[in-house]
């Protein structure tokens, strides 16, 4: 199905879209405060020092605040991280900041006195709404995405791996508004063939229409970008495309030859307008590995404490099923590549190869029934709560794996061993948890970068929602 758009209505719907975005958060934030304000005097019965007309303004006050901070602190830019981890970020800074300058306000405003519980109540609520209203934001931009409404029709040139992990990730990331339409690669062999992904893209997948010679009719597809993906290419190559497309007038990106080496290690820099790039350095505090271990003991003890009960009847479940031991255990490389004994809850039936390959098909007959449903459930992971209480793990982290995968490991994907790895992580709670570990290592790399407390704590909550959704297990 063809779903042009005109260019102009294009630019009308992104700028309603716009609109109605900055309109759901003023609301949610508005609506929050007034929640506050029923707790305050129906819940407690209690007299609010402002009239109802009063607060109604004071809400208003506050839901301008919120926007003015959600847009200093970049919720309002067409990009997009991983999984949208930064936004969870961004939301929780957005609340902190704007707590603050309510009760700098209410401080110097001696004439209006607010109350505290109205306060606490709206802003622990704000955030939380503020998150679940912006994820449903986000499935109606995936609406649109589908629809192509408010996106950039894109021609991605190059049909090899990385032009399909580009073109793979523009569909899971409808707020960049780039949708690829087709792929143009110059290998012959390819045109007409489909390229498809698993809950990705169009159903009918995405055609490879050609070679160059298509640029000259892109009009036919109503292309308004090329995005080149020819990382492996011969610098005249990718510069001779480049050239093509602004003699054409056509708008560009261009994965830089460094990708496939450096991919998230490098930063743009500018030396008297000269674009530069240059090695990414990242360095991690002690604080924040003496908070992130004494955040991955408590919270490891105190789960083995409340969950001891759902220990007790996946053991006796796994018991009678099948015989063999209750736990699985696997040397796995850690951090630095040091080898430790990694827990699981038995799966798979007792002569079950001990070093094979993880099972990617949940019907794999190596699984138990009681395995298949701890698989999908990820209550097999339970056990791991002791290796993080024994500080072989934490709470987040790249995801362990065997010494034999590890040695054939590349220079890049040997970064993830410098992180201690973890029982969730970025990669374990996408929807490309099924395929191997090391094939998405920007996952990883992203963590690495911008590892925190607050990103821990953003993807431990995710993954909550994850489990509870059953996304990604197998």
């Amino acid at each position: 199905m063809d779903n042009r758009v005109n260019p102009k209505l294009r630019s009308y719907y992104a700028r309603l879209l716009f609109a109605s975005q900055l309109a759901a958060d003023a609301v949610t934030v508005f609506l929050c405060y007034l929640a506050g304000y029923w707790i305050y005097t129906g819940v407690y019965g209690k007299l609010s020092p402002q009239s109802f007309p009063e607060f109604l303004l004071f809400a208003a006050a506050a839901a301008l605040v919120y926007v003015v901070i959600l847009d200093r602190v970049g919720m309002y830019q067409r990009e997009v991280s991983l999984l949208n981890v930064k936004e969870l970020r961004g939301i929780f800074y957005t609340g902190l900041y704007a707590a603050a300058v309510i009760m700098s306000a209410s401080f110097y405003l001696r004439s209006v006195t607010f109350s505290r519980i109205t306060l606490t109540a709206a802003m622990i609520m704000t955030p939380v709404a503020l998150y679940l209203q912006r994820q449903v934001s986000y499935r109606l931009h995936l609406v649109f995405h589908a629809m192509g409404w408010v996106q950039k029709r894109v021609l991605v040139f190059g049909a090899q791996h990385i032009g399909q992990h580009i073109a793979r990730r523009l569909f899971e990331s409808p707020f960049l508004g780039l949708l690829p339409v087709g792929f143009l690669d110059d290998d012959a062999s390819r045109k007409g063939s489909v390229i498809k992904w698993h809950g990705f893209g169009p159903q009918g997948g995405v055609p490879v229409l050609g070679g160059e010679e298509v640029l000259a009719r892109r009009d036919e597809y109503g292309v308004d970008m090329v995005l080149i993906a020819l990382p492996s290419a011969s610098f005249e190559r990718n510069q001779k495309l480049v050239e093509r497309c602004i003699g054409d007038g056509i708008e560009y990106a261009i994965v830089p030859n460094t990708y496939e080496k450096f991919i998230q290690d490098v930063e743009l820099f500018e030396v008297g307008g000269i674009p530069i790039f240059r090695r990414r350095t990242s360095t991690v505090g002690f604080y924040y590995l003496l908070s992130k271990r004494l955040m991955d003991f408590s919270l490891s003890a105190f789960f083995m404490l409340v969950l001891s009960p759902v220990y007790a009847l996946i053991s006796l479940a796994i018991r009678l099923e099948s015989r063999g031991p209750v736990i699985f255990k696997q040397k796995r490389s850690g951090l630095g590549g040091r080898e430790f004994s990694f827990y699981k809850f038995r799966s798979m039936f007792e002569d079950a190869p001990r070093y094979a390959r993880t099972p990617s098909d949940p019907a794999d007959p190596r699984i138990t029934r009681v395995g298949r449903w701890l698989r999908r459930t990820s209550l097999d992971e339970l056990p791991q709560l002791f290796n993080v209480l024994r500080g072989d793990m934490s709470l987040v982290g790249p995801r362990p794996e065997m010494p034999f995968i590890v040695a054939a490991y590349t220079p890049l994907q040997l970064r993830r061993l410098e992180a201690k790895p973890g029982i969730t992580g970025v990669w374990q709670i996408s929807a490309y948890r099924g395929d191997p570990i090391h094939e998405n290592i920007e996952y990883d790399l992203f963590y690495l970068q911008n590892r925190s407390l607050l990103l821990d704590v953003a993807i431990i909550v995710k993954t909550m929602l994850s489990v509870v959704r059953g996304v990604g297990a197998v």
